[in-house]
């Protein structure tokens, strides 16, 4: 019996990975055009990067530490509103949100631009005119970046409106966050300071571009923000909304290849992974099984396919080698060039509360240097027995009004290869070496913010550490990948964007060169939460029978008023 003739299996829309692209997607096409929509999900918990977990009383965020651009009336807290149906409040940090540490200096981030500006120039007064032209650039740079997207789109409209944008706006996107720095200033730490969020895209400034810069810290010049109750409400909110249409959530289900009949993408496969009995006082086995093995293999159908789990992910693996993908080399190329960004995160419980030492719920970015390429370059070199040469300290408890438990996170980059050796040893079951470095590692990155802290490392109750190993198990992302494809401009071809580079610009489109197979996400538009539903906004607009611009910034407008 062909896959087509099991009614249980075909749905109207296919999502494959469950973050805040797919999200997107299958809310508005759920809520709008009633369709019955499908999200396979390989974690057990649905969310993507955007999913909480719990540990005993505790209970952490896993990539959403803050986001931008969430203020009451902003247009995309209308859309995310709208994605939510209202059922996710956002609670503003406490002021100021970030704080900056160097050596010689600190800077205090508050959520007002003009303030923002104002602290700047008491600190460098002698760039004055430099410092508003930069708030000035970050605008048209961010701008930029949305045309360029809107350009690659196959919806006419869109495309028309990103070409215009660009005739208005030729701000590059093949410039360098340093180029840019290193021509407008003078100040060393100034232009160390101005970069101080680059932890938020991954990327150094000599390789990263300055409209993927720009766009994140124009993000946050009204503040950061913080989902209540924790992430994971996101993707809650979000179930309910596909499910009252007819659809639904499978997690545990890894996509392995996307059907093709007659040229055209008609459904997928997906391994059913199987849950272990995991004996670990650190574990729920119930909520968290090991997903290292496999039994049932399904099929879904539908008509549309939209892929989450990035360009490189849904290029290399799930079509079919023997379907013609023109640039399928150069994408294989680019990834090995360009390794991406992975982290080490160490997830904290505190028996005591955290304002007892002065935290009021901002977000501490601790560096050892003001040379950013530097820490970027050597971010592996410090796995053996050295201190990090920077660290991202947050408060998942102390944003959140909700939370019971005092809660903390520690993320420091990394590489890969310091864990390839254990990359083929199932997860929770790696071997006694393993489980050492890791304990090593987290007693490091304790005690470097405790001597920063003092007291900080008495009161813990609770600590866990993930590797890169962790983010590979979990989102099958490219060496355990964070975040998308890198923006990142090569310095090698005449300081050309690779990522923006016309000739790579279909690794990014939503319209795949596979007719019925979509793409959504980060990589569609930009990093972050609110780029990767932006690029959920974006692949609306390109599926038939989709959702265009107005009708989303339309409703957007009406969940504002509500």
């Amino acid at each position: 019996m062909s896959g087509k003739q099991l009614k249980r299996n075909e749905y109207d829309l296919i999502l494959i990975g469950s973050g805040m692209g797919a999200l997107t997607v299958a809310s508005l096409m759920s809520q709008l055009r009633n369709k019955r929509v499908l999200v396979l999900e390989r974690h057990f918990k649905a969310g993507g990067f955007t999913h909480d977990f719990r540990r005993k009383q505790f209970h952490w965020d896993v990539g959403l530490h803050y986001v931008g651009e969430m203020q009451p009336g902003s247009q995309m807290r209308g859309i995310f509103d709208l994605v939510t149906a209202n059922h996710v409040q956002w609670n503003k940090m406490p002021e100021p949100f970030d704080k900056f540490v160097y050596p010689e200096f600190s800077f205090n981030l508050y959520g007002d631009e003009k303030r923002y500006i104002a602290d700047l120039i008491k600190l460098f007064p002698q760039e004055k005119s430099a410092i508003r032209q930069y708030f000035r650039d970050l605008k048209k740079a961010a701008g930029a970046l949305i045309n360029d997207s809107m350009g690659k789109s196959s919806s006419l409209p869109v495309k028309l409106l990103g070409s215009a944008g660009k005739l208005w706006n030729r701000f590059p996107l093949n410039l360098t966050v340093k180029d840019y720095l290193d021509k407008r200033f003078q100040d060393s730490k100034l232009k160390a300071l101005l970069v101080s969020q680059w932890g938020t895209y991954g990327l150094s400034p000599s390789i990263c571009a300055f409209v993927q810069h720009a766009t994140v810290v124009q993000s946050y010049l009204n503040g950061g923000y913080y989902p209540v109750g924790g992430a994971g409400e996101i993707a809650a909110s979000v179930k309910k909304i596909v499910e009252k249409s007819g659809g639904k959530f499978l997690l545990n289900r890894e996509v392995t290849e996307v059907l093709i009949e007659d040229g055209s993408a008609v459904g997928v496969r997906v391994r059913q992974l199987n849950a272990q009995n995991v004996n670990t006082k650190n574990v729920n086995t119930k909520d968290n099984p090991d997903t290292a093995t496999s039994s049932a293999t399904e099929e879904y159908y539908a008509p549309v396919i939209v892929s989450n789990v990035g360009s490189a992910n849904t290029y290399l693996k799930l079509i079919p080698r023997d379907y013609p993908i023109p640039f399928r080399d150069s994408l294989q190329r680019f990834i090995k060039q360009y390794s991406p960004t992975t982290n080490l995160t160490v997830y904290l419980g505190f028996s005591e509360d955290l304002r007892k030492l002065g935290f009021k719920g901002e977000n501490h970015w601790i560096y050892g240097s003001i040379d950013h390429d530097k820490i970027y370059e050597c971010r592996g070199d410090w796995i053996n027995d050295e201190q990090p040469l920077s660290i991202y300290l947050s408060f998942p408890s102390l944003k959140d009004p909700k939370a019971e438990n005092h809660t903390a996170e520690i993320i420091a980059f990394s590489d890969y290869k310091s864990f390839a050796q254990w990359k083929n040893q199932p997860w929770l079951h790696r071997d006694d070496n393993y489980q050492q470095l890791k304990q090593g590692l987290m007693d490091r990155l304790i005690d470097f913010v405790d001597k920063y802290y003092p007291g900080f490392a008495d009161i813990i109750a609770y600590k866990e550490l993930s590797t890169p190993l962790t983010n590979e198990h979990f989102t099958a992302h490219y060496q355990g990948a964070i975040y998308g494809l890198p923006a990142v401009c090569d310095r090698i071809s005449d300081a050309r964007s690779v990522r923006f580079d016309p000739q790579n610009s279909a690794w990014t489109t939503p319209k795949t060169p596979l007719p019925g197979l979509y793409l959504t996400g980060s990589d569609v538009c930009s990093l972050g939460i609110i780029g990767a539903m932006m690029g959920g906004v974006f692949t609306l607009s390109d599926l038939p029978g989709g959702i265009s611009f107005p009708e989303v910034f339309a409703g957007a407008a009406k969940s504002k008023s509500k």
